[in-house]
C-alpha cells in the first residue's frame, strides 16, 4: 500500500511538488480550503503526512476560521505530521507556523532532495510513534490514552472519575456497537447478577455532560430498548 500525502495548496509550486512526490512513489490526495471549512472527514483520506504550500507574502490572510478548520481536520484521527512550505521571509513567519503545530517548515527556494529527505524523516518519526497505537483510542476528536487514563476532546482535558473513565473506555473498545446495560454492569462494575441498571443511566448522564455537552457532534448515543453506543 502506497504512503498517502495530502497536499494543500495551489499554483505552480504546488503543482511541481505534486509531480515530484508522485515520481517518488507516494500517493497524492489534494485538498483545498473550502473542503477543510466543510469539515471533510479525514478518515476518508487517511493520509500519513500533510504538506501545506503557503505562498502568500504575509500570514495575515490566514483567518482564524481557516486555522480552526485545519486544526479540527488534523485532530480527527491519529496524529500525523504537518510540513509547511513558505516564501523566503522573516524568521517570525517560521515561528508562527511552528507555534501553530507544524512539525517542519521549509522556505523557498525549495531544494527537492532536501524536501524529500525531510518527508521521509517525518514519516519514520510518526511511524515509530504509531507502534504505541494500541495505547491510544481516537474517536473523532476524542482521545483516550489507555496507559495514562487521560482523556481529551478537541485538545481539552476531560476530568473524569475512575468509574466514568472505565465506562468510556468500555464503550470505546466496542466502538459503534450497541452495549446493553447488563453488559456494561458486568464489564465495568463486575456484577454478574441482575440488579438495578439505573446506575448505568446515571453514569452515562454524567459522562455526556463531560464528553458531549456544548459540542455539535455527539459521540454517546442511546440505543433504544438496548443500551448505549459510542459512535464515531
Amino acid at each position: 500500500m502506497k504512503t498517502v500525502i495530502c497536499l494543500i495548496g495551489a499554483g505552480e509550486l504546488a503543482s511541481r511538488i505534486k509531480d515530484i512526490i508522485k515520481e517518488e512513489g507516494y500517493e497524492i490526495q489534494e485538498l483545498d480550503w473550502s473542503e477543510l471549512r466543510q469539515k471533510t472527514d479525514r478518515r476518508s483520506t487517511r493520509p500519513q503526512l500533510v504538506l501545506l504550500v503557503d505562498r502568500e507574502p504575509e500570514p495575515v490572510h490566514w483567518s482564524e476560521p481557516d486555522k480552526k478548520a485545519l486544526k479540527e481536520w488534523m485532530n480527527q484521527s491519529l496524529p500525523i505530521p504537518l510540513m509547511v512550505i513558505i516564501p523566503e521571509t522573516s524568521p517570525q513567519r517560521v515561528i508562527d507556523w511552528l507555534d501553530f503545530g507544524a512539525n517542519d517548515v521549509m522556505e523557498e527556494p525549495v531544494h527537492w532532495k532536501v524536501m524529500l529527505a525531510r518527508i521521509r524523516s517525518l514519516l519514520r518519526l510518526f511511524a515509530n510513534g504509531a507502534h504505541d497505537g494500541e495505547e491510544m483510542i481516537v474517536v473523532q476528536d476524542l482521545r483516550i490514552n489507555l496507559r495514562s487514563r487521560r482523556v481529551s476532546r478537541a485538545g481539552q482535558y476531560l476530568n473524569l472519575t475512575p468509574k466514568e473513565y472505565e465506562l468510556l473506555e468500555f464503550l470505546a473498545l466496542h466502538l459503534n456497537e450497541a452495549c446493553t446495560r447488563s453488559d456494561i454492569l458486568r464489564e465495568v462494575w463486575g456484577y454478574d447478577f441482575a440488579m438495578d441498571t439505573n446506575v448505568v443511566d446515571v453514569y452515562i448522564k454524567h459522562l455526556r455532560v463531560k464528553v458531549d455537552k456544548g459540542r455539535e457532534m455527539k459521540l454517546i448515543h442511546t440505543v433504544r430498548g438496548i443500551g448505549y453506543m459510542l459512535h464515531g
